[in-house]
């Protein structure tokens, strides 16, 4: 048994994977196992898996029918026998320190979850996300994700295995956008002791193939039935502003990004033009929320384009 699982949900990564692999092979802490969990590949992804598992006896590959990235890192969770586990993608990689330093953070805090930075990669471009959440308890981490200061991701958060076991925590079935933060929402309001590591290991890179870069109706459907699951799961009164603000900020990227037109935009949820003002976004940011939620579309996205530069 391992001290750690790493898990690596692949699809059609033949290109980027033996980076992804080898930045993990090349790892000072050596006590992991890593799983592959190939979601039906159908270009020489499985057979680069099947070749790195012959080479190192820590790897494991998983070959399944496509069911989507949600269903590949729950296959990855039942599979895992580390005390902890973290995931990654096939596209992205990892300094070396990651691993060792997250776990000594890890068990000298007896830590359920040890949250680091990451680094975002675009373009040739690399950007530090420092993530310094407000409180280190459960309900103010999951608000952290809903309002965008705490990314939502499982690859730079080691967690402890049992929990999903002891809390019947699962990734959504049929959801594969934000699955991750849908994770850690859960896991966030069942732990006791989280840990944040002010350093940078994981390394995201985007890239135009990635579900999250997708401008299509496909991807606006996905973000609905995220909304959706998140009002489920967080019924408090105390999480309606943040599960709001994270409805008002996909709209003006959806919008943005042609994913629908300006009337479904303004029927989708009701207007806040005082919880904008309170909000934590930045005055440009909080701008562009004001003009859409006036219905100024085009003068809007005239501003964001020419002189706004939200980040």
């Amino acid at each position: 048994m391992a001290k750690i699982s790493v898990i690596i949900p692949v699809y059609n990564v033949e290109k980027t994977l033996k980076r992804c692999v080898d930045s993990f092979l090349v790892q000072s802490f050596e006590d992991f196992e890593l799983l592959l969990i190939d979601d039906g590949s159908t270009d020489k992804t499985g057979t680069i898996c099947d070749e790195y598992a012959l080479k190192d006896t820590r790897i494991r590959v998983i070959h399944t029918a496509n069911g989507g990235v949600s269903r590949a890192r729950e296959l990855g969770i039942k599979e895992a026998t580390g005390d902890y586990s973290i995931h990654a993608d096939g596209d992205d990689w990892v300094a070396s320190a990651m691993l060792a330093e997250m776990y000594q953070e890890a068990v000298v805090n007896d830590a359920d979850i040890v949250i680091s930075d990451f680094y975002y990669e675009e373009a040739g471009k690399v950007v530090q996300r420092v993530q310094k959440p407000t409180v280190l308890e459960g309900k103010s981490l999951v608000c952290d994700i809903l309002t965008g200061k705490v990314h939502g991701s499982t690859c730079n958060k080691l967690v402890r295995q049992r929990l999903y076991r002891d809390f019947d925590i699962h990734f959504p079935v049929g959801i594969n956008y934000c699955e991750d933060a849908l994770t850690m929402i859960n896991l966030f309001l069942h732990v006791h002791h989280v840990v944040y590591l002010p350093k940078a290991y994981y390394h995201y890179i985007c890239n135009s193939e990635s579900i999250t870069r997708q401008t299509s109706r496909a991807k606006f459907e996905e973000r609905r039935k995220y909304i959706s699951h998140l009002r489920q799961m967080l019924k408090e009164p105390c999480f309606e502003e943040a599960i709001w603000q994270t409805a008002l900020r996909m709209q003006v990227d959806a919008y943005y990004s042609k994913l629908f037109t300006a009337w479904e935009l303004k029927t989708l949820f009701p207007v806040r033009r005082k919880s904008i003002m309170n909000s934590s976004y930045c005055r440009n940011l909080k701008l562009l929320m004001l003009l859409v939620s006036w219905g100024m579309y085009p003068l809007a996205v005239f501003l964001e384009r020419k002189y706004l530069h939200v980040e």
